[in-house]
């Protein structure tokens, strides 16, 4: 009885397992996708940076489609940081949009205008487009 016992429990164990199920790719390859945006901004522009993006950048992204979903001031090591969180249905829709809005006179006009009045007002920009991963809670990001 205990060889019997023994010896099975010896094959159950050298016997091989089934190969774990491919797991499938987590990431969302369609639907909404967010795009993060990090600029260097300088203290001595910080001001007027803020007054443009308010005033104008906010107002003509809107005019083209843009969804943002929150804007953040941050402060490194190198000086502040503005963030902000754009929100599209699609990555087509997101290369259009930013197309249409580099494009425009008005923006192209601010852009002279604010430059020759306050200097350069962006360092380096960071940007990256952000997909959901199918275990992300997805009520948290509108």
């Amino acid at each position: 009885m205990f060889r019997t016992t023994a010896l099975s429990l010896f094959l159950a164990s050298a016997t091989p397992s089934p190969a774990p199920a491919i797991a499938s790719d987590p990431v969302a390859q369609d639907g909404p996708v967010h795009q993060l945006r990090i600029y260097r901004i300088y203290d001595q522009t910080r001001i007027a940076f803020h007054e443009r993006f308010r005033d104008h950048a906010a107002r003509l992204m809107a005019r083209h489609g843009f969804d943002i979903v929150a804007m953040w001031e941050a402060r490194t090591e190198e000086g502040p940081e503005f963030v902000y969180l754009l929100r599209w249905p699609d990555e087509a829709t997101m290369v259009a949009a930013w197309e249409r809005f580099m494009a425009d006179p008005e923006w192209a006009a601010i852009k002279r205008a604010t430059a020759a009045r306050h200097g350069r007002f962006v360092g380096d920009i960071e940007d990256r487009t952000l997909r959901l991963v199918d275990y992300s809670p997805r009520g948290r990001v509108r």
